[in-house]
């Protein structure tokens, strides 16, 4: 009912287990090209005829026979097994929330034959089993888990009148692990691997199964990152690539010339109700440089994508002057093309190609670097999220077009794998808000009367608005500020007052998947600026002039010491801008990078050291509080100097 194309799958085979190459030149972090968790798995090996055995090829490709009675003698077994085990736990999250029940349904086996049964012998031999035949680092973390697992003892339970006992809450946590596996192997539309030998006769593997199940999650968790390069940092996310079916735009090029007239207002046609149109359209939907460019930023084992035909449209740009106030005003104005950024983990993208040749027509996005800037050119294609990405247009000086510029805009819904009602859901959203909002889009053209002048206004006036809150705080950072605030004072302080670092750590430990510099910036001034409020909030009341005005100057010479090498950088290069790429290295020996080693962290410990000396141990005025407030703060700026020291690409 929203114009979504049918659901297919695509299928991708390999050869064996990979996980992300990571190379340190020159100490930075490299990334494999298709860094976001795309990894390739081993493929699932074909059962032995009647002899119920699997084979695994070792390093020598030599075939290595297993059957219930001699599969825990061997390491090359157990890589067997991981490679049948793998290909069934793709999804990151998936294997993270296997680490959670598998451990609650381990842990209870293990406490099971530790404390009701007596019987630690048992245990210590399963610890011992699981180190002699998998991997060292596995075998490392496994043993520590299952120390872990008897430092937690297992206590009966009184719920209301009904006590249960420790065998009971043992079988409650088998059964509770074994069935939330399940439901997140649902959840996350990935079959168990339980079902591919259950089916195929070979129920003995249940056995090697239930023994090696903790090592083979733990091994899964090792070899991805768990979207850990997207925490506390925003990734750039927009879609730049060339088109593979230049025939379908020199079609459509050849439509719009021979069929639109030129006009002082933009025009906007909708592709499929014209058969001249429809067939290029759908060539461009399922154009394979398109879709690739989309597979590089959403992870096929994570995510889906269909197109929305119900939003796609031509836009054939007008002629003449620009008019000082209609709806064409907002296309010069930073904006969002949608309302739905809170949708979690479903986004509408919306994609150009420029189907006619433009040099002067410039495609800007605020949250990015300039260096992102499009000038969208024929055959080019430059994507981006409906509801969060804020962009506008400009013109190039100097240049002029000599064709009108011309655009197909394509619409993709993108969702968690398998989750089609909720990406129908998004679809429908965003078809129905594009529907009202394109007509009244069209109906502001030409501003006739009060009404629609006003209404033009009005849109323009949102538009700036949501502008300047988007740039500078941001939706996303109200909702976690607000859910950090409704917590309580305690978790408030502390979310809220650290998660800058996050921000700078993140962006300098994974420079790979592109950052998006903007968003950066943005996030990472807010939540400094929170911090210094909580900050200010604590030690301003407690300062007397001017008998705290030695411990007062002595802090600020330190700050001072921060905005000098800042302003010696520069904004963009403060916030890492050589180190991602988006500004050439540059030489800087004047004040105070000529005198102080790292001054921007230097300075910022000066600072909170003077007030602790002055305020906590001569006045004795900060309460425990304050003092380990800054405390922490001074770790984790010694923890990211460290950092700089050690993974710095200079």
């Amino acid at each position: 009912g929203f114009g979504l194309l049918p659901y297919t799958r695509t299928t991708v085979s390999c050869n064996r287990i990979s996980s992300p190459k990571i190379s340190h030149t020159h100490h930075r972090i490299h990334h494999h090209a298709s860094h976001h968790s795309t990894y390739c798995w081993g493929q699932r090996q074909k059962k032995r005829s009647k002899t119920m055995t699997t084979t695994f090829k070792d390093k020598n490709e030599e075939p290595v026979p297993f059957d219930l009675g001699s599969i825990f003698w061997s390491k090359a077994t157990y890589k067997a097994v991981a490679a049948e085990f793998h290909p069934f736990h793709k999804h990151d999250l998936n294997c993270a929330a296997h680490l959670i029940t598998t451990g609650v349904g381990v842990w209870g086996g293990l406490q099971l034959a530790a404390t009701v049964w007596d019987a630690k012998e048992a245990v210590y031999a399963y610890a011992l089993l699981v180190a002699l035949t998998s991997p060292m680092v596995t075998a490392l973390l496994h043993t520590a888990f299952v120390y872990a697992c008897l430092q937690v003892p297992v206590t009966s339970l009184q719920i209301q009148d009904y006590e249960l006992s420790q065998l009971v809450v043992c079988g409650l946590a088998i059964a509770g692990g074994y069935l939330l596996q399940d439901v997140s192997h649902w959840i996350f539309c990935e079959k168990t691997y339980m079902d591919s030998y259950m089916g195929a006769g070979k129920a003995w593997m249940l056995v090697v199964h239930t023994v090696w199940l903790m090592p083979l999650v733990i091994d899964s968790l090792l070899m991805r990152w768990c979207f850990l390069p997207k925490l506390f940092v925003t990734r750039n996310r927009c879609v730049v690539c060339p088109v593979a079916s230049k025939k379908a735009c020199d079609e459509l090029r050849h439509w719009i010339n021979h069929n639109i007239v030129e006009s002082k207002e933009t025009t906007h046609v909708w592709p499929h109700k014209q058969d001249g149109t429809s067939g290029p359209t759908v060539a461009l939907e399922n154009d394979s440089s398109i879709m690739a460019s989309f597979r590089n930023i959403f992870a096929p084992q994570h995510f889906d994508i269909r197109p929305v035909q119900g939003m796609n449209e031509i836009y054939v740009t007008a002629v003449g002057a620009k008019k000082e106030m209609n709806s064409d005003a907002v296309f010069y104005t930073p904006h969002t093309d949608g309302p739905y950024w809170f949708t979690p983990f479903g986004s509408l993208y919306r994609v150009l190609v420029g189907v006619t040749p433009n040099t002067m027509v410039r495609t800007r996005f605020n949250l990015q670097h300039e260096t992102e800037n499009q000038v969208l050119d024929m055959y080019g294609v430059v994507g981006f999220d409906y509801n969060r990405e804020l962009h506008w247009i400009d013109h190039v000086p100097g240049e002029t077009n000599k064709e009108r510029r011309s655009l197909l805009k394509l619409h993709y819904v993108v969702y968690p794998k398998g989750w089609h009602w909720y990406g129908n859901l998004v679809a429908g959203l965003n078809q129905g808000y594009n529907t009202w909002a394109r007509g009244n889009f069209l109906r502001t053209l030409r501003p006739a009367g009060m009404y629609e002048f006003c209404l033009a206004w009005w849109i323009w006036l949102t538009t700036f608005f949501n502008y300047m809150w988007e740039e500078t705080v941001g939706w996303s950072n109200l909702v976690y500020l607000l859910a950090t605030y409704a917590m309580g004072p305690t978790p408030f302080l502390i979310l809220t007052s650290f998660r800058h670092y996050g921000v700078y750590m993140m962006s300098f430990a994974f420079r790979e998947p592109a950052i998006a510099h903007g968003f950066l910036m943005r996030d990472a001034k807010l939540y400094k600026t929170v911090a210094m409020m909580h900050m200010a909030r604590r030690i301003l009341p407690v300062i007397s002039l001017p008998d705290d005005l030695p411990g007062v100057v002595a802090a600020c010479c330190g700050f001072a010491i921060t905005i000098a090498a800042t302003a010696q950088l520069g904004m963009v290069r403060t916030y890492f801008g050589s180190e991602l790429g988006f500004v050439k290295p540059k030489w800087i020996s004047g004040f105070p990078y000529n005198t102080i080693p790292h001054p921007m962290i230097v300075g910022q410990l000066f600072a909170w050291s003077s007030v602790l000396y002055w305020f906590a141990v001569r006045q004795e005025k900060l309460s425990m509080e304050t003092i380990n407030l800054i405390g922490a703060h001074m770790t984790c700026y010694t923890l990211h100097m460290v950092q700089e020291m050690f993974t710095s690409s200079y």
